[in-house]
């Protein structure tokens, strides 16, 4: 999908930087307009965010708009919730893993450490690699996550970086 998306932007850079906001920000477009879920998103406020023209956001959501894939893909976004940073608050487990988005088994092998601990998760948020600056899984646990299974982690095939708070 990013392809497509790049492909349909190549000419217009700062348009992509649109593009890929509301793709990792769940932000919908539809008949012309922005969207946080049903909230409506002003042209303006998007620009000052992102840094960019407002005629560069209107005109990325005409582009999308105009392309019926991307319309149908675009239609269709819901924002995720990411409640790292609550749950840090409310003193739940947080692990971040930077990994090779490439390598399969790096969810499988990360939870069957936590269950094999006993450890219930209570959220679990993978970044794509092309949306993202680095390759991350995040995952909040019902408890701390204790230190001494980093090793364990880190033997994980794909497995690059382990943070634990």
């Amino acid at each position: 999908m990013w392809r497509k998306i790049a492909e349909k932007f190549e000419k217009y850079p700062s348009q992509i930087v649109v593009a890929k906001e509301f793709l990792r920000l769940g932000i919908s477009v539809r008949n012309g307009k922005a969207y946080c879920d049903k909230i409506e998103l002003v042209p303006t406020k998007i620009a000052e965010a992102l840094d960019v023209d407002r005629k560069v956001v209107v005109s990325a959501i005409q582009n999308i708009e105009s392309d019926e894939e991307l319309r149908k893909v675009f239609s269709s976004l819901k924002p995720v919730a990411n409640i790292t940073e609550v749950a840090r608050i409310l003193g739940f487990g947080v692990l971040e893993v930077y990994a090779e988005s490439h390598k399969v088994g790096i969810v499988a092998g990360i939870t069957s450490i936590l269950a094999k601990e006993g450890i219930p998760i209570r959220f679990i948020l993978a970044e794509d690699p092309e949306l993202s600056v680095e390759s991350k899984l995040t995952i909040v646990t019902d408890g701390k996550i204790p230190g001494r299974l980093v090793d364990e982690f880190l033997k994980v095939d794909g497995v690059q970086k382990i943070v634990i708070s």
